[in-house]
């Protein structure tokens, strides 16, 4: 087992509430990894000075290289942490496996940081969790294919599951990156059913959308706790998660905690959430139809031999009345409700679940490692060593 240092954009020890299971601690658990977390720059002077000045990522890539020498492998849990700590290691010219989540790579801000200055020599691995982003990665950001790896996004599965509570005729949204909360209020508005936002993250620091909003009466927003969150989608007849058109999985958390609870799921179709609930359809309508790619779950399950069923609807960005004519079609059919809700469970627990996201990815911090020694570097990335679809 390699020696493998796990950098966590996190306080340890501030995470003991009553909630779902953290990835990082199911990851560092797996990895058997030595964890750097917020509370290792807190304990230095000079590098609390440094976080101050350039901000705690930096901080914690500074900190991570000066221990490189101890390690085999280090992980970052986000291209924030990954690009600074390639930088550091692309100047020293130092030989370390380096794995990386790339939660959204194309952002304007990190893009000369791959386009010119090739940060992604010191990378061993990016897992992404968006087709969107893997195809956008080579084709924009000029990223080899065997850099990257498509590792599907996790719930943990036995927090949010479904509970003996009774249903309600109301909707639930949550979260704040790139939600679009004024389409979803102006869907409902005048039907007869409740809807509930909870308007939180534990850490976007996106806008809240539903501020300066006008709300009609039978809208309620809140912030809600892992166990209140988790009530409100026991009542909930349907989950809706409205977004902006971006290109990367916004929103993967609330839809995969959704389906975890066994609820249908209604999204949009973004250019970058086509990942995880799966339509009959293959086409969103709309003013501009999109045919969606197939979805990085359905490759997987295909390839496990899993039966993947159809757990939601996708409707078009910026498009209230698609998203009302969804919200009453599920209101109305309850056998359908009930039978997507339990597909989106299926999906979760056979594909999605915490424990796999885990050893998927240190599936990547073996290889990265393996290659590192290896004199033929053989890859054997993409989807876990299947290349992706879209890719081809």
């Amino acid at each position: 087992m390699p020696k493998i240092l796990l950098v966590v954009s996190a306080s340890l020890g501030g995470d003991a509430v009553i909630g779902p299971r953290k990835d990082y601690r199911v990851l560092a658990e797996a990895l058997g990894a030595t964890v750097l977390d917020y509370t290792a720059v807190h304990r230095s002077a000079a590098l609390r000075r440094l976080a101050r000045f350039t901000g705690m990522p930096v901080a914690q890539a500074w900190l991570a290289f000066r221990r490189r020498h101890e390690f085999d492998a280090i992980f970052t849990d986000g291209e924030h942490v990954g690009i600074p700590l390639a930088g550091l290691l692309k100047l020293a010219r130092a030989r370390v496996a380096h794995v990386t989540i790339g939660h959204r790579i194309t952002a304007s801000k990190k893009r000369i940081f791959f386009r010119w200055l090739k940060v992604q020599t010191h990378i061993s691995r990016i897992a992404l969790h968006a087709r969107a982003q893997y195809d956008l990665g080579i084709r924009e950001l000029g990223i080899l294919p065997d850099k990257l790896a498509l590792v599907p996004y996790q719930v943990d599965s036995d927090f949010w599951c479904p509970q003996s509570i009774r249903e309600e005729r109301l909707i639930c949204s949550a979260g704040l990156e790139f939600r679009d909360y004024p389409t979803l209020i102006s869907a409902v508005d005048g039907l007869d059913v409740q809807l509930v936002i909870g308007a939180a993250s534990h850490w976007s620091k996106r806008r809240n959308s539903v501020q300066h909003v006008s709300q009609p009466a039978n809208v309620t927003v809140d912030a809600f706790d892992y166990e209140a969150l988790r009530r409100q989608y026991a009542r909930s007849a349907v989950v809706v998660v409205p977004l902006d058109d971006t290109d990367f999985q916004a929103g993967v958390t609330t839809i995969l905690e959704a389906m975890a609870m066994a609820k249908p799921v209604i999204v949009t179709h973004n250019h970058g959430q086509t990942d995880v609930v799966e339509d009959r359809r293959s086409i969103t309508r709309g003013t501009s139809p999109r045919q969606r790619p197939q979805s990085l779950l359905r490759t997987l399950a295909e390839n496990a031999g899993v039966e993947l069923e159809p757990s939601g609807f996708y409707v078009p960005p910026s498009d209230p009345q698609a998203l009302r004519r969804a919200i009453v079609y599920l209101l109305d059919h309850p056998a359908e409700r009930r039978r997507l809700g339990e597909a989106g469970r299926r999906a979760v627990e056979q594909l999605a679940t915490v424990d796999q996201y885990a050893h998927r990815l240190l599936q990547l911090v073996e290889e990265a490692c393996e290659e590192l020694t290896s004199e033929s570097g053989a890859s054997r990335r993409g989807l876990l060593g299947l290349a992706p679809a879209s890719a081809k």
